[in-house]
């Protein structure tokens, strides 16, 4: 292109969902994967005349100076991608975001609230799905093209930004879709939605804090039942731990940040379907950290929980929580029992 878009442009984000796991266990195969993952990117950008801006890792940004053209490039990456025979154990998926506003261009690169609100606009989208923002879509409504649809998902509170952003799902038959409530299930009315909001806990109707803090020395620090999920948790931990349970946890945004320094003790991240932890940004000197793979859910992602800071000589997991049934407390019966953990034999009754 003869030069780089301006004033009003329409931004395009991208990022792989699940590359840590995959390039932690098939680092060979992910090479070869995110090279083809590039050239299909970059690809679809650039025939439609965008400008790719930045990289990072396997993130894409891209400026295009029309909302079709964002469009475009975004549905022609995904349909390649979902073409591919990738060379890992699954297919390689991407989420993409597509957000319209004024942005200042200086040096090639961009700047301004249409930048944040471009990246926070992405953190909402699954692998395989393309979301947009409410301008974008009021951009789009008129030149869609032939097989494509546009879904309201609702309005969200984005991350650090102040007005809440009404995002859509781009449908198309090639692209992954969200599971839908059948039209006969959806209340209609206020009093069809009593019953449900009878059985929600208290909290769920508290004012999500920005910030939270836990200062952890040497005892225990616990976040479980119906607590309230801060959009930013700063954790410092000497030699005790810390466990945060979301199996009960109200969620109101789409994005957790923590910020971790870990000493000598541990910080323990319960999970339930729906939410996945990245502990990418993490600094270990000669401690560990763990992340297991997220269970399977019927529906979108819920919660993305990004960790970053340090770990010393302590620990950070992060799984899904065990099952804990019947044999395993039988199980622990027979292990106390070999150990010779049970009740003294009773003297036998006088004949």
């Amino acid at each position: 292109m003869s030069g780089v878009p301006s004033g009003t442009v329409t931004l395009l984000f991208t990022d792989v969902e699940g590359s840590t796991r995959l390039w932690d266990a098939e680092r060979d195969a992910m090479a070869i994967a995110l090279r083809r993952h590039d050239e299909i990117l970059r690809g679809a950008i650039e025939q439609v005349g965008g400008y790719v801006f930045k990289t990072v890792g396997d993130s894409f940004c891209a400026a295009f100076s029309a909302a079709r053209s964002g469009l475009d490039a975004a549905l022609g990456a995904q349909r390649n991608l979902a073409a591919q025979s990738w060379p890992t154990s699954r297919p390689i998926v991407v989420r993409m975001g597509l957000h319209a506003g004024v942005c200042e261009e200086r040096d090639g690169d961009y700047f301004g609230p249409a930048v944040n609100r471009a990246a926070r606009l992405l953190a909402v989208a699954s692998g395989g799905e393309i979301v947009v923002s409410g301008v974008t879509a009021e951009l789009l409504s008129d030149e869609l093209p032939e097989g494509v649809g546009l879904r309201e998902l609702g309005t969200r509170q984005l991350k650090d930004l102040s007005r809440p952003e009404r995002i859509y799902q781009v449908e198309a038959a090639f692209l992954a879709g969200r599971m839908a409530v059948p039209v006969a299930e959806q209340p209609r009315t206020l009093a069809d939605l009593e019953p449900l909001l009878a059985g929600l806990p208290t909290a769920a109707v508290a004012e999500v804090p920005d910030v939270a803090r836990i200062e952890c020395g040497s005892g225990t620090a616990r976040r479980d039942s119906s607590w309230v999920v801060p959009r930013c948790l700063e954790i410092d931990i000497g030699s005790g731990s810390v466990r945060l349970d979301f199996r009960q946890a109200v969620i109101a945004a789409p994005e957790m940040r923590i910020n971790a320094r870990i000493a000598g003790g541990s910080l323990k991240i319960i999970t339930r379907p729906g939410i996945i932890v990245d502990a990418d940004e993490v600094t270990v000197s000669s401690g560990s950290v763990k992340v297991a793979a997220p269970q399977a859910g019927p529906g979108p992602v819920e919660l993305r929980v990004k960790v970053s800071g340090r770990v010393g000589s302590g620990s950070l997991s992060a799984r899904p929580a065990r099952s804990t049934g019947w044999w395993r407390a039988l199980w622990r019966r027979v292990l106390r029992r070999l150990a010779g953990d049970s009740q003294p034999a009773q003297p036998a009754a006088p004949p």
